[in-house]
């Protein structure tokens, strides 16, 4: 499922800049619309979510 930024926003209170810098950091690739707006993958976004709560301090 892709999602935009607003939908994840709404799901996972995750905002676009961090989306943003999370992409420029290479820990998420998000699909271009031919228009070239960003959608982030659903399994993508909770896939770096886990990842981040393992992580220790």
């Amino acid at each position: 499922m892709l999602l935009t930024i607003k939908k994840v926003k709404e799901l996972y209170d995750i905002s676009r800049i961090t989306l943003i810098n999370w992409e420029k950091e290479g820990l998420i690739t998000p699909v271009r619309t031919p228009k070239g707006r960003r959608r982030y993958k659903k399994e993508d976004i909770e896939k770096l979510l886990g990842m981040l709560e393992e992580k220790p301090n």
